[in-house]
């Protein structure tokens, strides 16, 4: 057998190509804002965004529960990963919607900024319409 230690061996180039990704302005120049909005005595909406321009650029929308002295998140609209999408969690921690897709976010162009935005108070209505429902399967887990 020839030995073949001594040829040239060539080099496969990574061809991986790693999607770019929407991304939010830093803060600062971005301001960043944490409010709560009160539902009853024990549960509420935790709201983080990001504002730049007067626009929303960057939120995520929880939802509490406090049961037995304990916080819980029973829900959340968020923007990352490109994209404004849903978790439902179970009381014993499971996601059921697992990044439940709304709206994809482009990584680039000047539309992004818009659907953040518009996305923040589509997304702030939902929660607000429908926590009890997110609340009953936190605790029935389904």
């Amino acid at each position: 057998m020839a030995n073949n230690s001594n040829k040239r061996r060539s080099r496969v180039a990574d061809m991986t190509v790693v999607p770019k990704q929407y991304k939010p302005p830093s803060s600062p120049p971005a301001v960043e804002m944490n409010f709560p909005i009160e539902l009853t005595d024990t549960d509420e909406l935790r709201v983080r965004r990001l504002m730049y321009r007067e626009k929303v650029v960057d939120f995520a929308i929880m939802q509490i529960v406090w049961e037995d002295g304990e916080r819980a998140e029973v829900a959340r609209i968020d923007c990352c990963h490109s994209m404004i999408h849903r978790h439902q969690f179970t009381k014993d921690g499971r996601d059921l919607y697992d990044h439940l897709e709304i709206k994809s976010i482009p990584a680039d162009g000047g539309d992004r900024w818009n659907i953040v935005h518009a996305g923040y108070f589509e997304a702030l209505a939902a929660m607000q319409a429908e926590w009890a429902d997110n609340l009953r399967r936190w605790r029935d887990g389904q």
